[in-house]
């Protein structure tokens, strides 16, 4: 079983909805990051330099949220996943994203989805 990184519930905006009146005004979400990756090294030398850095995981995560408008939360898990699997040596991302307002009407506490997706293998 490979390593893992665990970033869960990271608050962010993101501008996301079907109508355009919800997308007018950023909403926010909460985005859980899975990154799969070798850790061995890291951990032997407990240096940053060898590790995946949480705060710029995060960030690359609010970046792809804020970047454009989007009509669903699966365009968001999917770009995120890619944009991490593209930046950070991870063999594959699990990535979650809840939506508190999407339901809130009924009672529901969140509607949300989740997207695993592999890397290549020059990444990871």
């Amino acid at each position: 079983m490979p390593d893992k990184i665990l970033i869960p519930r990271i608050p962010l905006k993101a501008s996301v909805g079907c109508t355009e009146r919800e997308r007018k005004c950023p909403q926010p979400i909460l985005v859980d990051i899975e990154l799969s990756c070798d850790v061995s090294r890291a951990a032997r030398t407990d240096s940053i330099a060898d590790a995946i850095d949480y705060v710029a995981v995060r960030r690359e995560a609010a970046r792809v949220a804020a970047r454009r408008p989007y009509a669903l939360i699966e365009a968001i898990a999917e770009r995120v996943a890619a944009a991490l699997l593209e930046r950070f040596p991870a063999s594959a991302a699990r990535i979650q994203v809840r939506k508190p307002s999407a339901l809130a009407e009924h009672g529901v506490p969140w509607a949300g989805v989740e997207v695993y997706r592999m890397g290549t293998t020059s990444n990871g």
